[in-house]
């Protein structure tokens, strides 16, 4: 984005949704002014919401339309806006979905599921202005007492941390409490798991096959569930025997890859001879791609049936993945490179060493996969 001044005129370079950059010609009588109407311009595009707008960002937000042929909003005109409406919580929900950054992202369904509560607490109609700290306190005490756990209210207090960060970027509110409310304590769910390979197959047994393949790779790659149900095909190059995870693929934000097993390599190979148009997800459920929480449902009632105790989660196969790691004498920095724990704690020196393709690949056809019997240790409050 910049501003320029042609003649008298300042112009504006913006890419207000993302697409190529474009100009646009301003009224403005100085850079500062210019800037301010930019910013004016591609917050109310980036939210939707041109009611805000003075009547110099609108004029030339209504020129850009008009210069493009785009389909003009129906609250985008010359004429002054009406009164601004209240942001409350349905409001402040629905400009958070359709932000350009969470409208694709992978957490997008994991947000939904955290505003029904979020909603169903505070009330569509709550004003977001008047929601503060012994609100939130209130709403995670409440949650608690309905037995639901740490770890899922902290989840859904930082859904709403989340909500507030874009509503201030957009400039609609001035502060984020949840900031100053402190998480509760998860150490009552700290678990040690690992899952013997014999109980592995016999929830395989039990799942769909839809499912089946899933399981297998994050068994066979200590993938988590985001990571392994977001593969496309240009991530999984099966000649070379590697997937390659991008910063924006991965919870630490760095590229990862991971190394294809023996045993995973015909399983993909399979699964990847079956492609469904306008999809380059490689693993489908009727043609689609699956949701992150698709899989919870047909694993939480295998490892029921089975009567493992306490059940055992989808991402204890990461778990069972490190520690069969560890058994099996693989070097640990190779081992946390491949989990995508390689930049925690370490300075720039020490991430100097580059770990190449070929070690990947020897590391992992030495790893084996059977190294004792299911044990599951869970903390107690």
């Amino acid at each position: 984005m910049a501003v320029t001044k042609r003649g008298e005129a300042y112009f504006l370079r913006i890419r207000p949704f993302g697409r190529k950059e474009i100009g646009v010609k301003t009224s403005a009588n100085s850079k500062r002014e210019a800037k301010r109407i930019e910013m004016a311009v591609m917050t109310a595009c980036r939210s939707g919401d041109f009611r805000s707008l003075d009547s110099s960002a609108r004029e030339v937000c209504l020129r850009m339309y008009q210069n493009h042929g785009w389909e003009i909003p129906p609250d985008l005109s010359l004429t002054d806006p009406t009164p601004k409406q209240e942001l409350t919580l349905w409001r402040g929900v629905r400009t958070f979905l359709t932000y350009p950054e969470i409208k694709s992202c992978n957490e997008r369904e994991r947000y939904e599921q955290c505003f029904v509560h979020l909603l169903d607490f505070f009330g569509k109609d709550k004003p977001l202005k008047t929601l503060w700290i012994p609100d939130i306190k209130e709403f995670m005490a409440e949650r608690l007492s309905l037995g639901v756990s740490p770890s899922t209210v902290n989840r859904e207090k930082g859904t709403l941390s989340k909500m507030f960060q874009v509503l201030v970027e957009l400039r609609l509110l001035e502060g984020n409490p949840c900031r100053m409310v402190k998480n509760l304590s998860q150490k009552s769910e700290e678990r040690q798991v690992y899952l013997a390979l014999a109980d592995v197959e016999r929830i395989l047994e039990l799942l769909p096959i839809w499912a089946k393949p899933i399981v297998q790779t994050a068994f066979y790659t200590g993938m988590r569930r985001g990571e392994v149900l977001g593969l496309t095909r240009k991530q999984v190059d099966l000649s070379q025997r590697m997937i390659y995870l991008g910063p924006q693929e991965t919870k630490e934000g760095h590229w990862k890859r991971v190394p294809i097993h023996r045993e995973l390599g015909p399983i993909l190979e399979s699964i990847m001879k079956v492609q469904s148009l306008g999809h380059e997800e490689i693993f489908l459920v009727d043609g689609k791609p699956p949701y992150p929480t698709s899989v919870s449902k047909p694993w939480r009632e295998s490892v029921l049936e089975l009567g493992l105790e306490p059940a055992p989660r989808f991402h204890d196969l990461r778990h069972t993945w490190k520690t069969n790691a560890r058994r099996s004498g693989m070097d640990p920095e190779i081992r946390e490179s491949i989990m995508g724990h390689w930049y925690r704690g370490r300075n720039v020196t020490e991430r100097y060493g580059r770990i190449g393709d070929e070690e990947l690949i020897k590391a992992i056809d030495q790893m084996t996969f059977d190294h004792g019997k299911t044990e599951i240790l869970v903390a107690r409050a």
